[in-house]
């Protein structure tokens, strides 16, 4: 007979189970991570009665928890991101706040520091405007060290946050491997039933974990518990036991933290592989936008100290010096060693020696690099930008230091030292720019406002050419770092210059340390080219060009007589001999050496070789021929006394009285000779004969024979030192001819040399010599024969502001970032990027928020308490508990009333 007692009873038991379940989640609304009970009520196993099947009231299965797996991994995910993104912004806005601010900006004290050097421009002798400019750039530095002092302080604060992160994390790791010990020992004694207050224990450690760093959850098996996994794999919790977290002095920078984990009694850092939660949001921002604005910042100091520097030298102080360093020298032996740092954790020996020096401020990157020996030998080497794969350069190390590689505008030299497979280096060519920028000038009279340099015309010049007072290039050649010889004797140009038109087209450049003797330069500057009608620039601007002259064979071959019964005369030749020239040509950007063949033939003309050479690309040539006429004899034999000059026969007249002038003149007025580029110039002794396109003079004398004849004396000229004794002279008489070669000038631009198979024209090797002076002047106008230009040094042109112009002009200059932006801009660019990276911030910050509230709302409708629909319960759980008393009672009233009928 089914025991209807015992059904009330179950019903009783089941609903009070019910009712305290009701109750423990009213009671637990507000406890966080808390996920809403419920009983689960199953019937008892009916029993057989003739009747049929009767059924024997409820059991409670089990308590159930509210909880969706797939719901409380995406809390645990949303969580990760928004506090990832929390921590970027709250980083990026003080960043921001700092550099873009105008009290503590750059900006404002960049500008004062430019209209400091303009005041100085506009009156360059006030020493109270030179003051200004001294407190000014005083204020910049300190601007620059106090934003580098400030961005290196945030990083520390950084890593103060790291820290509080890492132990937060391993008081969570340890309290999850604790509450998996727990859960596996409840659920064993539950038989399988679940312990959830100790899963929302659990739940809730994960999701503050999330906070911290990206969470994985997978779970073990049968007996509650799961394993966690942080960043990309790093196992933290494996069942009952927990990895320890750690932070250690980073072995690249023993002043910045790298998270370590602690397993199997090893630590590795796992810095670059933690992600997303604060953790993670603090490394990245710390790697990578703070780094970068402390680079930026540091390259716009580098670059600013430097392209100072560089025009500050070549300017002249009050005291007629020339410029040097405005700012400290940016490769001063200090600076480039500590530009690479040593990865402490490479074997020993750690004794290699390495430094960076900055060779072109404006190619700089912000950019950090490792340098990595990774094998097979120990002497290959990689260089990477800095956190990537991508490589910059690589090679292997020569057997002999010092060596060095050039790339991104630095060159990083290894100077000695046992480098091995292994060892790793990091390069930071613009990190601690902004640190250690400094000023170098603490007098006012040592400011060079002006320039060194200056040009005069004489005040006989009859053309209406004018000339600029120059411009200066370097003091120091950019390729060597050693003085220009211009610029070796303090307080003077060596030698002082000057610029001699010998035609209305036609000028040389000459030595006039003796006025009273110009000297020809060396390498010479002779029968250059001038064109009236445009502006000439005088002077290279190329540091690496060189010149090589040639004057070919200087031995004379005079022609014999006509033969007598009508044979062909000997061809009148300069006798220079034949050449072939071998041309190489070096990239200067790769390095690659290619070659050129040049045949020069035999008794070719100056013009002829010029014009051979000048086919070659790099390769200019200029030939002009000088041939000096004395020692004239007329016989005096009843005929006039005549010349033939490169085919024009010249006679003078028999009452000439000076054979000399004559001969000048006619020559002159011949426009034959004219088109040919042939003049002569007589002293009244002599007769100079100049070809301006270097081709061969040939002179013969014509008149009678006799017991004496009529001769001349013809020598070839040194061009380069016309002082000297002539190369070689010969005696022409009538009927003989002779013909002089001329002479080359060849400018070879940088990268370019030649040799030769003979000594004839050009020496087997010959040696160029630098043209470079360091300046460059420019003249336009209609010059004159004669009129000349002075170039010296500018000794006491204290009101020149020259070089106080191009400083204040070097504000709107490209000088960073190869040329393409200004000083102003690049740090306008820092802000930018800061900006962009707050606004981006703040946008998934934002968004993050969203989501992660709406995956909590989500959580709240299945895992949270609702105390209308608990009352509800506690109502319905309340009559059924009544209902199931009722049922108790009429049992037993119906077990009385079975008692009494047997009484």
């Amino acid at each position: 007979m089914p025991d209807l007692i015992g059904i009330g009873l179950s019903g009783l038991k089941a609903h009070q189970t019910a009712l305290s379940v009701t109750g423990n989640n009213v009671s637990n609304t507000n406890t966080p991570g808390y996920s809403r009970q419920e009983a689960v009520f199953v019937d008892s196993n009916s029993i057989l009665t003739g009747s049929g099947y009767v059924g024997q009231g409820a059991n409670t299965a089990t308590i159930r928890r509210n909880a969706e797996e797939f719901i409380t991994e995406q809390v645990r995910a949303d969580t990760t991101v928004y506090h990832e993104r929390d921590a970027v912004l709250t980083q990026a806005e003080s960043v921001d706040n700092l550099l873009a601010s105008t009290t503590t900006g750059l900006t404002p004290a960049l500008s004062s520091f430019f209209k400091a050097f303009q005041g100085g421009a506009d009156d360059p002798t006030s020493i109270p405007q030179r003051q200004l400019l001294l407190t000014q750039t005083e204020g910049l530095v300190s601007r620059f060290h106090a934003l580098d002092s400030r961005l290196t302080a945030q990083m520390e604060n950084i890593d103060v946050d790291i820290s509080a992160s890492v132990s937060a994390i391993n008081s969570l790791s340890q309290s999850l491997a604790e509450l998996n010990s727990s859960i596996a020992i409840a659920v064993g004694a539950g038989n399988g039933d679940m312990p959830n207050n100790l899963l929302d224990a659990r739940d809730e450690a994960l999701r503050e974990l999330s906070e911290y760093v990206n969470v994985a959850v997978f779970p073990t098996g049968s007996d509650g518990q799961v394993n966690v996994f942080v960043g990309n794999g790093q196992p933290l919790v494996l069942g009952g036991a927990a990895n320890q977290v750690a932070t250690t002095a980073s072995p690249t920078n023993s002043e910045k933290l790298e998270v370590v984990m602690m397993i199997n009694g090893r630590s590795q850092i796992v810095s670059s592989e933690v992600t997303g939660g604060r953790l993670g949001g603090l490394l990245d921002f710390r790697e990578n936008e703070l780094t970068s604005a402390i680079n930026d910042l540091g390259r716009v100091a580098i670059v600013l100290s430097d392209t100072v520097n560089k025009q500050h030298s070549l300017g002249m102080d009050l005291e007629d010096n020339l410029g040097g360093l405005f700012f400290r020298d940016i490769n001063e032996d200090f600076l480039m060693q500590s530009r690479v740092v040593s990865n402490s954790l490479n074997e020993p020996p750690q004794d290699q020696s390495l430094h960076v020096e900055i060779i072109d401020s404006a190619s700089l990157t912000a950019y950090d690099y490792d340098l990595k020996f990774e094998g097979p030998s120990n002497s290959d080497y990689t260089l990477f930008k800095a956190g990537t794969n991508e490589v910059i350069a690589k090679g292997i190390l020569p057997d002999v230091y010092p060596a060095g590689i050039e790339v991104e505008g630095f060159r990083l030299q290894f100077n000695e030292g046992t480098f091995k497979v292994g060892d790793r280096f990091v390069v930071k060519p613009t990190h601690n720019g902004a640190e250690t920028i400094e000023l170098e000038i603490d007098r006012v009279e040592s400011i060079a406002l002006a320039s060194p340099i200056r040009a005069d015309a004489n005040l006989g010049n009859t053309g209406n050419a004018s000339i600029n007072l120059g411009t200066m290039l370097d003091v120091e050649n950019p390729l060597t770092n050693v003085t220009l010889p211009m610029f070796g004797t303090e307080g003077q140009l060596s030698p002082p210059l000057e610029i001699e038109f010998v035609s209305e087209t036609r000028f040389r450049v000459v030595d006039v340390s003796d006025p009273s003797n110009p000297a020809p330069l060396s390498p010479p500057m002779n029968n250059l080219l001038y064109n009236p009608s445009v502006t000439n620039t005088i002077f290279t601007s190329d540091p690496g060009e060189t010149r090589v002259s040639a004057m070919g064979d200087d031995a004379l071959q005079v022609n014999a007589p006509v033969p007598t019964g009508g044979a062909t005369p000997p061809p009148v030749v300069n006798g220079y001999g034949a050449q072939d020239l071998t041309v190489l040509k070096r990239d200067p950007e790769t390095g690659v050496v290619s070659s050129e063949f040049v045949s020069i033939a035999g008794n070719s003309s100056a013009k002829d070789i010029a014009e051979e050479l000048q086919q070659v690309q790099g390769i200019q040539a200029n030939a002009y021929t000088h041939v000096r006429l004395d020692n004239f004899v007329d016989a005096d034999n009843g005929t006039d006394m005549g010349f033939v000059i490169n085919g024009e026969t010249i006679t003078i007249p028999l009452l000439s009285t000076s054979i000399q002038d004559d001969l000048a003149r006619l020559v002159n007025e011949n426009t034959i000779l004219q088109a040919r580029e042939i003049y002569a110039v007589s002293n009244g002794d002599s007769v100079e004969l100049h070809a301006r396109s270097g081709l061969d003079i040939v002179v013969s004398v014509t008149g009678g024979a006799g017991a004496i004849n009529d001769s001349v004396n013809v020598s070839s000229v040194n061009p380069y030192d016309v002082a000297a004794l002539p190369l070689d002279t010969e005696t022409v008489n009538a009927g003989e001819a002779v013909a002089v070669g001329g002479a080359i000038d060849v400018t070879l631009a940088e990268g370019i040399s030649f040799t030769a198979n003979a000594n004839s024209v050009f020496e087997r090797a010959p040696v160029g010599e630098s043209s470079y002076l360091g300046f460059q002047f420019e003249i336009k106008g209609q010059a004159e024969a004669g009129d000349r230009f002075r170039i010296d040094y500018n000794a006491g042109g204290v009101s020149d502001n020259r070089n106080a112009l191009a400083l204040s002009e070097l504000e709107r200059l490209g000088t960073v970032q190869g040329g393409v932006m200004s000083y102003g801009e690049a740090y306008s660019q820092i802000i930018e990027v800061i900006g962009t990276v707050t606004n981006r911030a703040r946008l998934d910050a934002d968004s993050a928020k969203t989501l992660l509230a709406q995956s909590q709302n989500n959580r709240e409708s299945i895992s949270g308490v609702n105390l209308d629909e608990e009352a509800g319960r506690l109502v319905q759980f309340q009559s059924a508990y009544n209902a199931s008393a009722q049922v108790v009672s009429v049992a037993r009233e119906l077990f009385d009333t079975l008692l009494g009928a047997f009484r």
